[in-house]
């Protein structure tokens, strides 16, 4: 039996079982190593969009710490503010209620107007961050 079987791989059939032998074992190793090749191709560009997606992440983290850090800021300043500009709007308010009322069909005096217009201006600087200052006008 082994004696037929070396006779009928004797010549071309021998070469062709040789060869259809060789092909059984390196297609399958061929494509196992194309797909390692394509594994790691893909995984290299999943850690690229990973690194893009975390450089992303972090340039967003900074600018969200940058603008908490900027309304922080401005909520300081307001605070800062605030006591002063209260006392000058109830001062203001103060020297309004103590006015004399007007009679129908009058028109507010200097004093009423000067007052009013101070408030206005002291109400404009507290919303542009701007110091209080002197907006509270001189007891006349």
């Amino acid at each position: 039996m082994i004696a037929a079987a070396l006779k009928a791989l004797a010549g071309w059939r021998g070469y062709a079982a040789a060869a259809l032998a060789g092909a059984l074992v390196a297609g399958p190793a061929a494509w196992t190593v194309q797909g390692w090749r394509h594994d790691a191709k893909i995984s290299g560009m999943e850690r690229d969009k990973a690194q893009v997606d975390a450089r992303a992440s972090r340039q967003a983290l900074a600018d969200i710490q940058a603008n908490i850090e900027t309304v922080a800021a401005a909520g300081r300043r307001a605070a800062a503010v605030g006591p002063t500009l209260t006392a000058q709007i109830n001062k203001l308010t103060g020297a309004l209620r103590d006015a004399p009322p007007l009679p129908d069909g009058c028109r507010p005096d200097p004093v009423r107007m000067r007052s009013l217009e101070s408030s206005v201006d002291a109400a404009n600087r507290a919303a542009a961050g701007q110091p209080a200052g002197a907006a509270v006008p001189a007891d006349p």
